[in-house]
């Protein structure tokens, strides 16, 4: 069960393009960070299933990769299920990257386009990945297997996060409308 909306804090980000890495500017939807979004001691089936729920389907739990990577093919949803860290997200050059740390609990809408990494791993009890930072990752149903881009010359992406970009999703963590909080 999410967190009731007294109790968190929704935070929404515009990144401008930053190089190869389209981050927010082709489809205007903003990086979401909830904290926290579930409470500190939810099990990753609870928060899978509050995901299936809200129509997307949960695919992994791990960490976060150490290079600044995108999806071109579909919007992500992240959820940290133990530990902590700080991560950035726009890009390692670009000068309006936002960095964040991410808490036990917090979750991510992680917009096609928009870079990610992690910076420090801040531990954890680890969920079968080892100790440490560890997160369900989730894309919405139906969605394009996810792809891995990292900002590099030769990758098409900008009709796809374009393409994405134009498809309603519904927010990972309440349902309804994409980063409102309404339950």
């Amino acid at each position: 069960m999410a967190n009731p909306l007294t109790s968190i804090v929704i935070e929404k980000y515009q990144i401008p393009r930053c190089k190869l890495i389209p981050n927010t500017s082709l489809h205007g939807i903003p990086f979401i960070h909830y904290k926290p979004a579930f409470p500190k001691f939810t099990d990753a089936d609870k928060v899978e299933n509050v995901l299936r729920k809200n129509s997307w389907t949960p695919s992994w739990r791990y960490t976060m990769y150490t290079d600044s990577h995108f999806h071109s093919t579909t919007h992500e949803a992240l959820v940290v299920i133990s530990g902590a860290a700080t991560i950035l997200v726009g890009g390692d050059d670009n000068p309006d990257a936002v960095t964040i740390t991410a808490n036990t609990g917090d979750a991510m809408f992680m917009p096609a386009g928009v870079a990610h990494r992690l910076l420090k791993d801040i531990g954890g009890r680890g969920w079968g990945a080892g100790e440490g930072f560890t997160m369900v990752g989730a894309y919405p149903n139906g969605a394009e297997e996810w792809d891995m881009c990292y900002g590099r010359s030769g990758e098409q992406v900008d009709d796809n996060v374009r393409r994405v970009g134009g498809m309603e999703v519904g927010d990972p963590v309440f349902g309804g409308a994409l980063g409102e909080g309404v339950e």
